[in-house]
């Protein structure tokens, strides 16, 4: 049934855990050796494969299998591949003190079907290979050195990717590391000096600056090095090797979980032990192997040939755009249009559809809608778990502003040497990904106030309409996101239409400013708050103008109540600016802009064209007395029977938030915009 293999002295240090605490004692009396007994029996998959049993149930049991693993619980298994005399032992503790049980096990015949496994054989070798295998970092190409956050979604160096030969002179490039299935031996070689984590270098006699970042220091590696791999369901492979080795960067551990290991490439994840919340990465290639080298950076395009305008943006006015579901269309690399960091040329539209389904609406008004469709990728520099989840679970944190919600944008046109652009500019504004901005990422939240993010164009089909926009993350062109953008098949998705029902609430409705940054402001797009208050939030200064009621009914009529205060300004005519009562306007020329009823009319949405309201009489205005279309009042009275009219930007019916702006120049260069919720006081 099974052949006695010629090596044996082969050891091999592989063990399956399956430990369940049950019961336990916590008797004051100390265990005894009989106390720690147990038992073994084969499994039905090999005589080689032992399952132990401790006989009794303690605090705490610690085993050691004789094979260079350890295990806790009342159940393990192991794995022996080999013939031999194993030592294992079972150490039981209570509150009393502890006591130990050893037995020796003899494995009478080697399984060599054990050992011949693939992920050995990629990493040593196989059996033939008596000199083992021996691996070192990939110096030459960009990314075989980097850190991201310690979660469980990202096996990638978001944060940082070394480019090539970053290290040179940090004892990194020199170090070689050599794997053998035989006695599964580990060598290192340091050829003097390692490289090493900051945070390491008490541990290292002699550490020093090696000029590159972090310390380097002289060490030599002790002999009888050993590996051992595991592999445990539902997770990344875990490769270890002994106390006193390591691979290509110390940062305190000598666990290593492959992420991807192939005939010429091992890239390997692990943990910062002096600070867990990072998780660093290497890549190493086998020695003698000559990787492809990397493409020569691309110069400055003479010409980048984009052929891509704004009316390619907006569509007839508004166009809804969506990411690609299809492998490329999400990720980010060294270079424009590169993916090669993360997912490397997977399609991961299938694991995030509620990234997949994000809209992105760019309307000729120089508007920008995000609409999340109800669900959002969570990551942990949003402050909510990762995975999907309701976008509802945004709302009340930091990232809030990364919800939902309308911004504006600016295109550029493509040059003879310089890609189109598109801008954003609102806070929490992006395409695709909350934290890639200009230069960086967020690790956290909120998003920087009124910030701009621009992405290139570096790519349109006319004929599929299909864009390709492209981000520097670094400024420096080492390390860009990419995405893949085609026009929604249904463009009147997300388009939530305002209707007059909407406004009067079908009878009378009462609306009132949105209590936060950006719901009364001025700037030169509609949406922007640029001019003023550029992102702050003027509620807690300006209360008496955030309680102002705007009241719609039914029947066309329209009715300002100031409840009691305004605040004025000196256009006003009441002598002083700020919160104060309602009654000083009366008798100034400002009076008809004090509480009032007029009349209003409402213009649906039509042909790209924004609904519109319509407020008539003298004095009628919404939010602010000033501002009419095409300019603004620099003293009172306001003109007779008048009527202002206001484009509606955006509404969500679920929120139940309008957002409303006026041109006061006629030329769309200044645009005052207002965000209403309705009163529910």
């Amino acid at each position: 049934m099974k052949n006695i293999f010629k090596y044996l002295w082969l050891l091999l240090p592989l063990v399956v855990v399956m430990a369940c605490v049950e019961e336990y004692s916590l008797d004051g009396a100390p265990p005894t050796e009989a106390d720690a007994n147990f038992t073994f029996t084969p499994t039905a998959e090999s005589d080689n494969i032992l399952r132990f049993t401790a006989d009794g149930d303690f605090f705490m049991m610690n085993w050691d299998l004789g094979n260079g693993q350890t295990g806790e619980g009342k159940t393990i298994t192991g794995t022996y591949p080999l013939a031999g005399t194993y030592t294992v032992s079972l150490t039981v503790f209570n509150s009393g003190g502890s006591a130990t049980f050893t037995r020796d096990i003899v494995i009478e015949q080697t399984d060599p079907l054990l050992l011949d496994r693939p992920i050995f054989n990629l990493l040593t070798g196989g059996v033939d290979a008596v000199e083992g295998k021996t691996w070192k970092i990939d110096a030459g190409r960009a990314g075989h050195f980097g850190v991201g956050p310690n979660i469980p979604t990202s096996n990638f160096p978001e944060w940082y990717q070394a480019v090539a030969n970053e290290k040179a002179g940090s004892g990194m490039y020199t170090d070689r590391y050599t794997f053998f299935l035989d006695g599964f031996r580990f060598v290192m070689e340091t050829n003097g000096l390692v490289y090493l984590n900051s945070a390491q270098g008490s541990n290292f006699p002699g550490a020093f600056d090696p000029g590159v970042g972090d310390l380097s220091a002289p060490y030599e590696a002790p002999d009888n090095l050993r590996w051992s791999l595991v592999e445990p369901e539902g997770q990344l492979p875990e490769l270890s090797v002994t106390q006193g080795g390591f691979l290509g960067y110390f940062a305190g551990g000598r666990t290593y979980q492959i992420v991807r290991l192939e005939e010429n490439e091992m890239f390997l994840r692990f943990v910062d032990q002096a600070n867990t919340d990072l998780a660093w990465y290497i890549r190493l290639i086998p020695e003698g192997f000559e990787p492809d080298p990397e493409p020569e950076p691309e110069p400055e395009p003479v010409n980048p040939d984009v052929s891509f305008t704004q009316s390619d943006l907006v569509g007839n006015g508004r166009k809804v755009w969506v990411l690609k579901p299809a492998a490329g269309a999400f990720g980010v690399g060294p270079s424009r249009g590169s993916d090669s960091f993360f997912p490397n040329g997977d399609d991961i539209s299938g694991d995030r559809p509620c990234l997949f389904n994000d809209l992105f609406i760019f309307n000729s008004n120089g508007t920008y809608e995000y609409n999340a469709q109800g669900d959002v990728y969570g990551e942990a520099y949003l402050g909510i778990p990762d995975g999907c989840q309701p976008e509802e679970d945004l709302i009340g944190t930091a990232a809030e502003a990364w919800a939902s919600g309308s911004h504006q944008f600016s295109f550029t046109p493509g040059t003879p040497t310089e890609f189109p652009k598109i801008t954003v500019t609102g806070t929490g504004a992006f395409i695709a990904l909350p934290k890639a901005f200009n230069g960086g990422e967020y690790s956290a939240a909120p998003p920087r106030a009124n910030e701009s993010v621009t992405y290139e164009v570096i790519a349109y089909d006319e004929a599929t309409e299909e864009m390709t926009i492209s981000i520097d993350i670094t400024n420096d062109g080492s390390v860009f996101w990419n995405f893949t953008l085609i026009p929604a098949a249904d463009q009147s998705v997300g388009q939530e239409a305002l209707t007059v029902a909407d406004l009067t609430g079908g009878g009378e409705r009462a609306w009132k400013l949105k209590p936060a940054a950006g719901a009364f402001g001025v700037g030169p797009r509609p949406g922007s708050d640029e001019f003023f208050p550029n992102g702050n939030d003027i509620s807690g200064e300006r209360d008496c103008l955030f309680n102002d009621l705007f009241i719609f009914k039914s029947n066309g009529e329209y009715s300002y109540d100031p409840q009691g205060d305004i605040f004025a300004e000196s256009y006003m005519g009441t002598g002083s600016e700020g919160c104060q009562p309602a009654s000083n306007l009366v008798g100034t020329a400002g009076e008809a802009w004090g509480a009032g009823t007029h009349e209003f009319s409402f213009t649906p949405a039509s042909d790209g064209a924004n609904a519109k309201i319509s407020v008539t009489g003298t004095g009628a205005f919404i939010a602010l007395p000033k501002a009419y279309n095409g300019g603004e009042y620099s003293a009172g009275p306001p003109r007779t029977n008048e009527t202002v009219t206001y484009d509606v930007l955006n509404y969500n019916s679920s929120t139940q938030e309008l957002t409303i702006a006026i041109d006061i120049t006629d030329s769309g260069a200044v645009w005052w915009t207002f965000v209403l919720v309705p009163d529910n006081d």
